[in-house]
């Protein structure tokens, strides 16, 4: 068996190779739509437009002081 990924722009190609594969009797195992990567822009403004707000920063003023007061941390055998 020899497994073969072929990645198609156009929405059109890919009924068509859908139809050849079953036409030949190939098994696809997956059909997977990567069209969500036309967010990355919106995400990327909404990540900067949090980051201006600075809010995390006000809310915690001394991270690591944050961290030692709210972490519980397991105790280590021998330590």
């Amino acid at each position: 068996m020899t497994t073969i990924t072929i990645e198609v722009k156009n929405p059109e190609d890919v009924e068509i190779l859908t139809a050849l594969a079953t036409r030949l009797d190939c098994k696809i195992t997956k059909v997977k739509n990567n069209e969500e990567k036309g967010n990355r822009e919106e995400l990327k403004k909404l990540f900067k437009s949090i980051a201006k707000r600075g809010t995390l920063a006000k809310a915690i003023p001394d991270p690591v002081k944050w961290q030692k007061e709210i972490r519980k941390d397991k105790k280590l055998l021998g330590r």
